[in-house]
C-alpha cells in the first residue's frame, strides 16, 4: 500500500517534470511577452492622436506655472484612456525636467487601492510623505480621512509642490466608497496658495460617473471633459498588426488570425485590450499543441477560455448584495426590475442581511450590464408605464462554480436550477 502511493507521487512528478520540460525544450511563438500584458504601453499610440493632444493642452499651463483644470476623461474598457495618460505625462515629466520645473503625479488605481483611505495613504507613499515627513505621515490604519487629507495637503504647502493625482477606475471608487475623497481634492486648492496646487484626471469606465456624484463634486471635477470612442473593426487590425510585429516571432501568426481577433473584440466592445487578449491566450493554446502558427481555432478556443476564467473571477469577487442580485435575477420569471426587488429583498431576509435600496441595486445591474453578465432592455407597458427587463447571459454552471464556496450563500445555491 505504501509503496503503491510512492509510484503515484513519482508519477505525477514525472508527469509535471514534462510539462516543464515541454515549455523549455518546445519552439516558442512569443518572442516579447510583455508586449501582450495589461500594463504595456507601446510607445506609438495609434488613432489616438486627438485624445493625446487634447491632454497635453490642458496640462501644458502647468508649464508656464499655471495650474491645468481638472479633467475627467470616460471610455470603455480598452478603449486606451490609461495608455494615452500615461503617455502624455511622461512627455510632460521630460519636458518638465528640461525647465528644472518639479511636477508629482500620483497615479493610482482605484479598484486596486480599494478603499478612500488606502488612497490616501497611496498618495502619501508615492509622494514620499511617509519616508520623509514624520509629522506627516499617513499610516496605513489609524487616521480619520479628514486627518489623512490634511497631512498630504500640509505637505504639499510646505514642499510648495505641484501635483497632478490621478485616479484609474474613478467610478469604483465612487461606487464603493461615496465622493467624500473627490469633495476634499477638489476643493484643496482654496486651502493652498496660488503658487501650489493639485489638480485631478479622473479615468472612468462608465459613462454615467457623473450622476453618481453630489453637485459640487461634479462642477468642480468636471472642468474639462474627454470621451474615448471604442475602436472600429479597421482601427483594431492596424493595432494588432503593431503589437504582433513586437510580440510574435516572424510568420507565427497569419492575417486571418489577427482579422479574427479584431472582429470578435470589435463586433463586442471595440476593446483593445480584449483583442490583445485574444493574441496572448490563442498563441498559449498554439504552443501547447506544439503549433508552429496561431490559427483561427486557437482564436476561437482562447475566446472560450478568456469568458470562463473572465466571467467567473467577476462573479466570484463581487460582493455579498451583488450575488444577491444575481440569485434574485435568476429566480425572477419575468425580469423586470420591481419583480427581481421583490425577490432580491426576500433573499435578504432569508440571509439575515439588510436589504439595498432599489436605487442601488438599480446601479448594481447597470454595473452588472457593463461587465457583460446582464442585459437590460427597457419594456413599454402602455398605461402601465416602461419597466426595466434583465436579462442574465452568463451559464448557470458558472454562476454556481463561483458562488459555491460563498458561506453566506450556501444555503441557498442547492436551489439554483
Amino acid at each position: 500500500m505504501g509503496n503503491s502511493r510512492w509510484k503515484c507521487v513519482e508519477l505525477n512528478d514525472d508527469k509535471l517534470d514534462d510539462v516543464f520540460n515541454n515549455a523549455i525544450e518546445s519552439k516558442t511563438l512569443i518572442k516579447n511577452r510583455k508586449t501582450l500584458t495589461i500594463d504595456y504601453v507601446p510607445e506609438r499610440l495609434p488613432f489616438r492622436d486627438n485624445e493625446s493632444t487634447m491632454i497635453a493642452q490642458t496640462l501644458s499651463v502647468i508649464l508656464r506655472g499655471g495650474r491645468p483644470s481638472n479633467l475627467l476623461i470616460f471610455g470603455k474598457p480598452g478603449t486606451g484612456k490609461t495608455a494615452v495618460v500615461k503617455n502624455v505625462i511622461e512627455r510632460l515629466k521630460h519636458k518638465a525636467d528640461d525647465l528644472n520645473m518639479q511636477i508629482t503625479v500620483p497615479f493610482m488605481n482605484a479598484k486596486t487601492a480599494n478603499t478612500s483611505y488606502k488612497i490616501l495613504y497611496e498618495i502619501a507613499e508615492m509622494m514620499g510623505i511617509n519616508k520623509e515627513e514624520k509629522k506627516l505621515q499617513v499610516h496605513f490604519t489609524g487616521l480619520s480621512l479628514g486627518e489623512a487629507t490634511d497631512r498630504i495637503l500640509d505637505y504639499i504647502r510646505r514642499k510648495n509642490l505641484r501635483v497632478v493625482l490621478v485616479i484609474d477606475e474613478i467610478d469604483s471608487l465612487v461606487d464603493k466608497n461615496g465622493d467624500d475623497i473627490l469633495y476634499n481634492f477638489t476643493r484643496a486648492n482654496e486651502r493652498i496658495s496660488a503658487e501650489q496646487f493639485i489638480s485631478l484626471i479622473g479615468i472612468s469606465n462608465s459613462l454615467t460617473f457623473k450622476d453618481k456624484l453630489d453637485p459640487r463634486v461634479r462642477s468642480s471635477l468636471s472642468e474639462e471633459e474627454m470621451v474615448f470612442n471604442p475602436y472600429t473593426i479597421e482601427q483594431l487590425k492596424d493595432i494588432l498588426v503593431d503589437r504582433c510585429k513586437l510580440a510574435f516571432t516572424e510568420h507565427a501568426i497569419p492575417t486571418a488570425a489577427i482579422n479574427l481577433c479584431a472582429a470578435m473584440a470589435g463586433r463586442e466592445t471595440g476593446d483593445a485590450r480584449k483583442a490583445i487578449d485574444l493574441l496572448r491566450v490563442g498563441a498559449e493554446v498554439a504552443e501547447r499543441e506544439g503549433s508552429n502558427t496561431i490559427n483561427e481555432t486557437h482564436v476561437r478556443l482562447a475566446q472560450q477560455k478568456i469568458d470562463r476564467d473572465t466571467n467567473y473571477e467577476i462573479l466570484k469577487n463581487s460582493t455579498s448584495h451583488t450575488k444577491i442580485v444575481i440569485l434574485a435575477i435568476i429566480n425572477s420569471k419575468n425580469g423586470n426590475t420591481g419583480e427581481m426587488y421583490d425577490i432580491y429583498s426576500s433573499l435578504c431576509t432569508r440571509l439575515q442581511q439588510e436589504p439595498l435600496t432599489q436605487r442601488r441595486i438599480t446601479q448594481i445591474i447597470s454595473e452588472l450590464d457593463q461587465l457583460g453578465l446582464v442585459t437590460t432592455n427597457i419594456v413599454n407597458l402602455g398605461r402601465y408605464g416602461r419597466s426595466q427587463r434583465i436579462k442574465l447571459v452568463i451559464p448557470l454552471m458558472t454562476i454556481r462554480e463561483a458562488f459555491k464556496d460563498d458561506i453566506l450563500l450556501s444555503s441557498i445555491i442547492p436551489d439554483l436550477k
